[in-house]
C-alpha cells in the first residue's frame, strides 16, 4: 500500500484549501437551513411531587402534636415511591388527564410525552412532560399532579402526595441548538470532503516528482531538470538577444569613435 507522509499529506490539503472552506461553509448552511425549517420545536414543563407520611389525627398524642413525620414513615415511603411512579404513568391517569382537558390525542401518544423520575435519596417525584407547544405542556403536567393526587387518594385511602414546585412555561425549545448543528454538519463535510481528496490522490497514479520516480522504478535519482515551459523559454530567448544586441552596438559605437578597424 503506498504511504503518505505527514508533509505530503498537509501539501495536499494545502492544495485544494478553496475546495475544502467552500464545503464548510455550504454543510454549515445546510446544517442552519435544516434546523430552522425541518426540526419541530419541542418545549417540556416539570413539576416536583413529593411523598409524605402525615399521622391520623386520633394518632397524635400530646408528646408529639407537632411530630408529623418519623423515620419508619421516611423508609415506608422510600419503598412505595416506585409504585406511585407507575401510576403516574398509567393509563387510569392518562385517560382522566385526557378527558379533563379535552385533548385529542391517544393514551399512546399522550404517554410518549410523560417522562416520571423519581430523584435519588428523596421521596421526590418529578413528572416532565414534553409538547410541540409550551402552554400545552405547562398545563398537561400541571394536571397530572392534580389527577395523580386524586387517583393515589382514592386508591391507598390517604392523602400523602403534595405538589412540590408547578409547573411553568418554559417557551426555549429543548431540541433546536442551532451553533451545534452547525457545528456537526460542517464536521461532517470536513470529514467528507477529506475523504474525497484522499481518494483521489490514491487513485492518481501519474508521476508528479522526482521523489515518485525514485519509488517506482527502485533507483535514486542523481539529478532533476527543471521544467520551463515554452513561452517562458521564448521570452527568456528574446531578452537575451536583445541584450546582446545592445553590448554588441556600444562596442561598434566605440570602436567608430576610436578610429580604431
Amino acid at each position: 500500500m503506498e504511504e503518505i507522509d505527514l508533509k505530503e499529506l498537509i501539501a495536499i490539503f494545502m492544495r485544494k484549501k478553496f475546495l475544502i472552506i467552500s464545503i464548510l461553509i455550504i454543510s454549515g448552511i445546510l446544517g442552519a437551513i435544516y434546523t430552522i425549517n425541518f426540526i419541530v420545536p419541542e418545549y417540556q414543563s416539570t413539576t416536583k411531587l413529593i411523598l409524605v407520611q402525615v399521622r391520623e389525627q386520633n394518632q397524635v398524642t400530646d408528646e408529639d402534636t407537632t411530630a408529623s413525620i418519623t423515620a419508619t414513615d421516611i423508609n415506608l415511603n422510600s419503598n412505595i415511591v416506585h409504585n406511585y411512579t407507575e401510576i403516574v404513568t398509567s393509563k387510569l391517569v392518562a385517560n382522566q388527564v385526557i378527558q379533563n382537558l379535552n385533548l385529542n390525542m391517544t393514551v399512546e401518544d399522550f404517554l410518549k410525552g410523560i417522562s416520571v423520575v423519581s430523584l435519588p435519596d428523596t421521596e421526590v417525584i418529578e413528572v416532565t412532560v414534553t409538547n410541540t407547544e409550551p402552554e400545552l405542556a405547562c398545563t398537561i403536567a400541571n394536571e397530572i399532579a392534580a389527577v395523580f393526587v386524586q387517583k393515589t387518594e382514592e386508591i391507598f385511602k390517604v392523602n400523602n402526595i403534595y405538589v412540590l414546585d408547578t409547573a411553568e412555561v418554559d417557551d426555549i425549545p429543548i431540541n433546536i441548538h442551532l451553533i451545534k448543528n452547525i457545528i456537526i454538519a460542517a464536521f461532517i463535510g470536513f470529514i467528507l470532503v477529506s475523504a474525497y481528496i484522499l481518494l483521489i490522490n490514491t487513485l492518481d497514479t501519474t508521476v508528479k516528482t522526482d521523489t515518485d520516480i525514485e519509488r517506482i522504478i527502485k533507483v535514486p535519482v542523481l539529478t532533476s531538470i527543471v521544467y520551463t515551459d515554452e513561452a517562458v523559454k521564448k521570452k527568456t530567448k528574446s531578452k537575451s538577444s536583445s541584450s546582446s544586441s545592445l553590448v554588441s552596438g556600444k562596442r561598434k559605437t566605440t570602436y567608430g569613435n576610436g578610429g580604431k578597424i
